[in-house]
């Protein structure tokens, strides 16, 4: 982990702290993508799985803070809100797992800064997914908003 990483790791736990208590790390922060470490020892549910709330608050914050990370980098001053979203479950997971955020779309950031810029809102779609012995677990995709404070 770079020092890139770690102070947004701590600057999330900071902003949100229930976070902290989900078991990840933040081991890649990219221009399009993020990338999240997930312990299975602190998600596990009596099925000896990750407990499907679990799946579904990693893939929401890991996509949040892809978003929350290029907000900052392009000076934005905002509130990020999750408006909607949507998981499927694929598999079981039964092991540490990594999940990944990425834009939709990486032509929809300019619009999004544009749209922002003009009406002090916008929203964007983040995918994300659950890796997990190579395989694809589960897929996320939410809509967020930045809007400005009142």
């Amino acid at each position: 982990m770079t020092t890139l990483e770690a102070t947004f790791e701590q600057k999330l736990f900071e902003l949100i702290p229930q976070t902290r208590n989900l078991g990840i790390q933040i081991t890649q922060i990219a221009d399009t993508e993020l990338h999240v470490r997930g312990s299975y020892a602190l998600n596990k549910n009596h099925l000896d799985i990750v407990f499907g709330g679990s799946i579904a608050a990693i893939s929401i914050t890991t996509a949040w803070s892809l978003l929350q990370h290029k907000i900052q980098q392009a000076g934005l001053i905002g509130s990020l809100v999750i408006k909607q979203q949507e998981i499927k479950f694929l598999l079981p997971i039964h092991s540490d797992f990594e999940c990944v955020a990425s834009l939709q779309s990486e032509q929809d950031w300019p619009l999004f800064l544009d749209s922002y810029q003009q009406r002090g809102r916008a929203k964007l779609i983040v995918n994300a997914h659950i890796l997990c012995d190579t395989r694809v677990t589960s897929t996320f995709q939410g809509v967020f908003v930045l809007y400005q404070p009142s």
